[in-house]
């Protein structure tokens, strides 16, 4: 079997603003938790992660539909990448949003939600100019 493969999602400039006053302030590492925890007891969601160059992350978080599952995994290297992708395709969950810092290694940030909340997370992307990630078979 091939490795997967995704790009990047993308960010409309044209949204950038927006986008600029909906994330949360950049927060260190040892924060990102505690807000993601914290929100998660509010019923939000993380949607879309980002991970500086130094580390720092900020979300864009999305009150879901009532039984909406999600992984959230940010700043971490590509050989994990890697094994996240290949067990979430194996469970059917499909890939939300991905960003990569290019930091001196890059930093992966990705979000998977369960299959019966993709349409509405992919709408409430696009509001802000988030595509979904795209993905492409390498041999």
């Amino acid at each position: 079997m091939s490795p997967i493969h995704y790009s990047e999602s993308t960010l409309d400039p044209a949204k950038e603003t927006l986008r600029e006053r909906s994330f949360t302030r950049w927060l260190s590492r040892d924060l990102k938790q505690a807000t993601v925890d914290f929100c998660k007891n509010l019923g939000l969601i993380p949607i879309y992660a980002e991970t500086r160059e130094d580390g720092k992350g900020r979300y864009l978080f999305w009150h879901p539909p009532q039984g909406t599952a999600f992984q959230v995994r940010s700043g971490y290297a590509k050989v994990n990448h890697e094994e996240l992708l290949q067990k979430s395709e194996e469970a059917g969950w499909p890939l939300l949003s991905l960003h990569i810092s290019r930091a001196k290694e890059d930093l992966y940030s990705a979000v998977w939600v369960s299959v019966g909340s993709t349409d509405a997370a992919i709408d409430f992307l696009s509001i802000y100019g988030i595509t979904p990630p795209k993905k492409n078979q390498k041999g």
